[in-house]
């Protein structure tokens, strides 16, 4: 009988030490259960990068959004990091973040990110941007880059918002005159074809669009000349031709 009591005793000695180091420790037993118990909740992943002082960058419009726009980053890994406010600058090729605590601008590591999306960029919610991986030249290695996606169909339009050095210019102010780097818009578009092959364009004229699609020659020089200005230069024509090309691959 004495023993069973005894028994019974460091039983309940027992528990009460699993409970007090579980609350001593801080990763007791009720936290345990919260984190399998509930399977939506939703953690918010971590961005990683370094500080950058924005004063450093060349020219501030090269920036694909001057101010700073509330937008979704979605992780390498799959996760979502939502409602930050980001900056896209082109020249760089570099997605800033605004950290909120310390109002600090930090470059995010491009190979963290997957793509970006601006919620609001001047009334339109559809602005997104992804990392492709492309060869430039011959003579280089493959880079990541991000690329503006307009059209995603049986062939893709992405376009990479990128600059180049145009030489100095004198700029006059009250404190005085100074030589400033000026950069100047080089958009390059890639498209996607569906066999996944990614064709790399700085303008859509006759002789580039031979190269890079020799099967669809005859039907390219069809659409040139079925087209009423027998050019392929606005925004609004390059996207009509590559619907074009989708329906063709269709």
């Amino acid at each position: 009988m004495q023993s069973g009591k005894n028994d019974y005793m460091k039983t309940k000695i027992l528990i009460a030490a699993l409970i007090i180091l579980a609350y001593g420790s801080g990763t007791g037993f009720s936290q345990t259960f919260g984190i399998h118990s509930s399977q939506n909740i939703d953690y918010e992943p971590p961005l990683s990068g370094e500080l950058f002082d924005l004063s450093l960058t060349p020219d501030l419009s090269t920036f694909f959004n001057t101010e700073w726009i509330a937008g979704d980053i979605l992780m390498s890994n799959g996760r979502l990091a939502r409602n930050h406010k980001i900056r896209y600058n082109g020249l760089l090729d570099e997605l800033f973040w605004l950290e909120p605590v310390s109002n600090q601008t930090i470059k995010l590591d491009k190979e963290s990110i997957l793509k970006f999306h601006f919620l609001n960029f001047q009334g339109d919610s559809t602005i997104s941007f992804r990392k492709i991986r492309v060869k430039k030249d011959i003579f280089t290695d493959s880079v990541d880059i991000f690329v503006q996606e307009i059209i995603h169909e049986k062939v893709s339009l992405m376009i990479s918002h990128s600059f180049y050095y145009a030489g100095k210019a004198t700029v006059r102010t009250g404190k005085g005159a100074f030589l400033k780097d000026i950069y100047k818009g080089e958009p390059v578009y890639y498209l996607r074809l569906p066999d996944n092959t990614l064709v790399g364009l700085k303008r859509f004229n006759l002789k580039n669009l031979y190269s890079a699609l020799y099967d669809k020659k005859d039907l390219i020089r069809q659409y040139f000349r079925e087209s009423s200005s027998g050019k392929i230069n606005t925004g609004r024509e390059i996207q009509d031709f590559v619907q074009f090309l989708s329906s063709v691959y269709d």
